[in-house]
């Protein structure tokens, strides 16, 4: 996606600004603000604010946690316990079948319940956040499917801070192009919502304090957010004094 920024339209716009009044400037302040925070909902990673969306990112759990743990059966899990002080070659023989494929490697973790979490941290990788799979661990199917559920409620944590920023200025309501702030997403701010917002008589300054937030959002998606949302701003105020000089018989 391109967008070109009309130099000539937000130059306009900020020479009208002044013909607002105070209570003008305010009420599009806020509400530009909120657009713009639920602009950058949608553009935080999964990218989206509806069910596919949210799909997306449980999916994306999913692999990434397949790809660094094998699952196994309590029988399994019992037999790789015995075999295990027996050594690498034994290990490995057991759990290799008879067309040569390995299953289980003596190198492969056991983990447990407790320590799954610990595991898929250390595996992650910085810069992007998914899994790494040049580690892998073992553990119970169960303990690995319960994992996972409980990792995929995190699903839109990042979106979380903006939409709490939205919610702050007006809500989730329907912004043109991106739709409305879905409840997957709403129902996350009181756990994990980390936005907070700021609102002077210049400016609104919208601030996401997730961690992470940098990998969830790269800086060409946010500038493109801010382009749209100036561009939306510059038309509502050229607007706006539009009518005004209309009204007042001067159009």
């Amino acid at each position: 996606m391109k967008l070109t920024v009309e130099a000539k339209r937000l130059t306009k716009a900020l020479a009208m600004w002044g013909k607002l009044t105070k209570e003008e400037q305010a009420k599009e302040l806020r509400s530009s603000g909120r657009a713009l925070a639920v602009r950058l909902t949608n553009a935080t990673q999964p990218f989206g604010m509806n069910a596919d969306a949210r799909k997306k990112g449980e999916n994306a759990i999913l692999r990434d946690i397949a790809a660094i743990t094998k699952p196994l059966t309590k029988e399994y899990m019992k037999e790789a316990g015995r075999m295990r002080p027996l050594g690498p070659k034994a290990f490995n023989q057991r759990f290799t079948t008879k067309d040569g494929k390995n299953y289980l490697n003596y190198d492969n973790q056991e983990l447990t319940a407790s320590g799954i979490k610990e595991f898929h941290q250390k595996t992650r990788s910085r810069a992007t956040g998914r899994t790494k799979a040049d580690q892998k661990g073992y553990l119970l199917q169960k303990d690995q499917q319960r994992y996972i559920k409980e990792t995929q409620k995190k699903v839109g944590i990042a979106k979380a801070g903006w939409a709490e920023c939205a919610s702050m200025l007006g809500g989730f309501a329907r912004v043109k192009g991106v739709g409305s702030v879905q409840g997957w997403i709403q129902k996350l701010i009181s756990k994990y919502g980390k936005g907070s917002v700021t609102v002077t008589d210049k400016y609104v300054e919208l601030k996401n304090s997730i961690p992470w937030i940098g990998r969830a959002l790269s800086r060409s998606n946010l500038q493109k957010t801010l382009d749209i949302q100036r561009e939306t701003l510059a038309k509502s105020v050229i607007a706006i004094v539009k009518h005004k000089s209309k009204e007042a018989g001067f159009a």
